[in-house]
């Protein structure tokens, strides 16, 4: 999985508001693989080995100068491009030893709020074609965190419409809050060239059915419905990048292509750091940030500084990587299961040399979008023009 990754596709790797230009360098984990990100005083972005080429210091420690990181160790040099540029115990001889030097630069785009890297050898593909990238900054957010379990077992939950019957109880008085339903939903499925559609289909009584569509987009963006049908045209994203084989960084994200994005405070409150949103703080040894008092005062599952944290606290407390030959999977589960066949379908069409979509191209063909929406029994939610027929539950 992560030579798929990384030779495929492009990765998100940070909130493009997060690295200023002059500031310190940053350091990145994708992969298993470490690097230094930092923004150049003309804004642009390098993103390098963290190892310093010459004795392997970490260029984390580095200065930043100009458009270059100057290692703090011997004084090498090294720009925005991954070039040394100096070496100054050669004297005379720093160009030309310089120029000998091999530094793994690797390619960064901004787009949609967010920095990309192709850690692949081969040309890059363009961008991912996924609808928050062509929105305006005014009508998207996105928030950034590190969860210490394996990305997939992170990436699950938002593909599990069932849990948002108990999990989330504790924010259903919230206005705006992501919909807390009661009737168990079943599932329909249907393959896409860029993943499933996930239809979580609810009883709502002799007439109406609730239709809740998530759409998975390999290998790793899952769309929601969000705030709807509060918000009628309010979508989120999720995106689970693997650190390594324990941690994910998991970009959490709203966004509404009829305008300017509603504000999100309510469910998620200003103070909370949206390049940290979930503390890394919450861990084991305090029960992963849960507040026993607030469940003896009726809050359902204890997590109340926001909906994030109730599904980052349940993920990790599954262990680093979940042992999945244990689990007892039942009928609301579907959708995982399609998930996971189609991922481990992904990979070996990538083992036998087959090519792979990287640039998304299946997902620009047929874009669809998450919606959730009342409808009456029998009707066929894969139609266009389901969620006009929406109306708040």
């Amino acid at each position: 999985m992560g030579r798929l990754l990384r030779e495929s596709y492009w990765i998100p790797f940070s909130r493009c508001e997060a690295l200023v230009a002059g500031a310190p360098p940053q350091r990145v984990r994708l992969l298993g693989q470490d690097f230094v990100a930092f923004r150049g005083q003309d804004g642009r972005v390098g993103l390098l080995d963290e190892r310093c080429p010459h004795r392997r210091a970490s260029l984390a420690l580095a200065r930043v100068e100009d458009c270059s990181l100057r290692c703090i160790y011997h004084g090498w040099r090294l720009d925005v491009t991954g070039a040394v540029t100096e070496i100054p115990s050669e004297a005379e001889r720093s160009a030309e030893f310089a120029a000998q030097i091999k530094v793994n630069r690797y390619q960064v785009r901004e787009g949609g709020g967010l920095l990309w890297a192709f850690l692949g050898q081969d040309a890059a593909p363009e961008l991912p074609p996924l609808p928050f990238m062509r929105v305006p900054a005014a009508s998207r957010w996105f928030s950034r965190m590190i969860v210490r379990c394996n990305w997939l077992q992170g990436f699950e939950g938002a593909l599990d419409s069932a849990h948002l019957n108990w999990l989330h109880r504790g924010w259903a008085g919230t206005r705006r809050a992501e919909q807390v339903l009661q009737a168990s939903p079943r599932y329909e499925i249907e393959e896409t060239a860029y993943g499933l559609r996930t239809a979580a289909i609810r009883a709502l009584d002799a007439f109406r059915i609730h239709v809740r569509v998530a759409e998975f987009i390999a290998p790793f963006y899952a769309f929601s419905a969000s705030r709807q049908p509060a918000i009628p045209t309010d979508c989120s994203v999720f995106i689970s990048v693997p650190i390594d084989d324990e941690a994910h960084m998991l970009f959490f994200g709203f966004w509404d292509e009829a305008g300017p994005l509603e504000d999100a405070s309510e469910i998620f409150p200003k103070h909370l750091d949206p390049d940290n949103l979930v503390a890394e703080t919450e861990t084991r040894e305090n029960a992963w940030g849960q507040d026993r008092a607030a469940m003896t005062a009726g809050h359902f599952s204890g997590f109340t500084k926001s909906v994030l944290h109730e599904d980052v606290g349940v993920q990790m407390s599954m262990g680093p990587i979940v042992d999945r030959s244990e689990e007892q999977l039942c009928g609301t589960d579907l959708a995982i299961m399609r998930m996971r066949r189609h991922l481990l379908k992904l990979l070996q069409q990538f083992e036998a040399g087959e090519p792979v979509d990287g640039a998304l191209r299946g997902y620009a063909r047929a874009p669809n979008r998450p919606f959730s929406c009342t409808a009456p029994h029998g009707v066929d939610w894969r139609r266009q023009g389901v969620p006009a027929m929406g109306e708040p539950v």
